[in-house]
């Protein structure tokens, strides 16, 4: 993986440690930057499309979390669905 997927799942991780303790708006801030970082990558066409469309649904999952400030909930998508989905598409 280059510096930029790694710099992506740092991210990730990231938010996943802020919304399990109680930083939501780092939380929230970290999912933002991740998103700026991974949006050239989904839009190239190198991600495969049954993959690209989990990831969608993941990320829309999470958006819909984030709204209801369920960070327990947002945590978990991203930490056990999210980099899961990253991580093969990635590789």
């Amino acid at each position: 993986m280059d510096s930029k997927h790694d710099v992506v799942f740092a991210l990730l991780k990231q938010a996943v440690f802020c919304a399990r303790t109680g930083g939501y708006s780092d939380a929230a801030s970290k999912l933002n930057a991740c998103l700026q970082e991974l949006q050239p990558l989904l839009r190239s066409g190198a991600v495969p499309a049954a993959v690209l469309k989990k990831i969608a649904f993941s990320l829309e999952t999470v958006l819909l979390m984030q709204q209801q400030h369920d960070w327990v909930a947002v945590a978990d998508v991203v930490e056990f669905e999210l980099l899961s989905l990253l991580e093969k598409a990635l590789s």
